[in-house]
């Protein structure tokens, strides 16, 4: 037998070709991820964003072979731990999930800490959610037309609570009083538990809240859901209705995205995409996604980074309109 004729690749080739792959080589780094990943979810643990950030945590740790570790960082309306998140290496071992009220942060905080834009490779979209306009007991109102009445008749003397300012669920709230011709009050928290904590122990009596925040004390009748905040009556939620059907152009969803420090290599940051795309082309995890509130909504690198200009761009005018100035 002819013995086969070798072609060697040279040594720089063959490493290119071992990375390429995820291999790890002799005197170089580990392939990754060779270690825990931090996931940082800037608020505290109870409302949407860490509900679904920990069923997201669990998929990826499945795909990736290492554990996605959550990491709760609340305060000042996302922004500590959006912050951290920005200025942290960028080696792939540190990972961000937020909603998509950071592509308006810098028109709420003079200084949020990091630029959402240049600071940030958005990797993917996973789920969008309604809010849910929920009331405490104390309120009389049974439907939303009776809240809108009811609201126009006490201007002034109700509270709203949110996670923070300039949080998804303040500006849900401040686009109703602007088309509603309401004067709700304001009242921010440092996350959507106390908030909702709030609203039980009666510091305030309304809330636009995370489907899944809420969910569990609306089927107890500890809370009462009058309507929700999407363009349109949700598959979840189909007795409500959309806020829009009584006050004609109200839309505030909300959805929730997946990133890392921008300087974060190309390779790793492709690993991290297919990782999230496989996650949601798992018909079994969108099934749980959907029996928690969610509605699966994956997007790429290409159409969320379009998606969160274009959220910026429909907001920015109803923040002028409605007189939020950056704080």
């Amino acid at each position: 037998m002819r013995p086969v004729t070798e072609f060697p690749l040279p040594r720089r080739g063959l490493l290119a070709l071992a990375a390429g792959l995820g291999i790890a080589t002799p005197g170089h780094a580990q392939a990754y991820p060779s270690r825990p990943i931090r996931l940082i979810v800037p608020y505290t643990p109870g409302g949407g964003t860490d509900n679904l950030g920990r069923l997201v945590a669990r998929a990826l740790t499945d795909r990736l072979g290492q554990p996605v570790v959550i990491e709760n960082r609340g305060g000042a309306g996302g922004n500590i731990g959006q912050a951290a998140a920005a200025q942290a290496p960028a080696d792939g071992y540190t990972t961000l999930f937020t909603g998509n009220g950071i592509a308006i942060s810098d028109l709420l905080f003079r200084n949020p800490g990091y630029d959402w834009k240049k600071d940030f490779v958005h990797i993917a979209r996973f789920a969008s959610t309604p809010m849910l306009l929920v009331v405490n007991n104390e309120v009389p109102a049974r439907n939303l037309a009776e809240f809108i009445a009811y609201a126009r008749a006490n201007k002034g003397k109700l509270n709203h609570g949110t996670p923070g300012a300039g949080t998804s669920q303040h500006l849900a709230a401040a686009l109703f009083d602007d088309l509603a011709g309401t004067q709700i009050i304001h009242v921010p928290y440092r996350g959507t538990g106390p908030s909702v904590t709030g609203l039980l122990t009666g510091e305030v009596e309304v809330m636009f809240a995370s489907a899944s925040a809420v969910e569990t004390l609306i089927r107890e009748g500890k809370v009462r859901a009058l309507a929700n905040t999407a363009a349109a009556r949700a598959r979840a939620w189909p007795e409500l209705p959309a806020i829009g059907e009584a006050l004609p152009g109200y839309a505030a969803e909300l959805w929730y995205t997946f990133a890392a420090p921008v300087q974060t290599p190309a390779p790793i940051v492709a690993m991290l995409e297919k990782a999230a795309r496989e996650v949601m082309e798992d018909a079994a995890f969108r099934t749980l996604l959907m029996e928690r509130g969610f509605d699966p909504a994956y997007l790429g690198r290409a159409e969320l980074n379009a998606a969160l200009d274009a959220d910026r761009k429909r907001w920015e005018p109803v923040l002028q309109r409605t007189g939020i100035t950056p704080e």
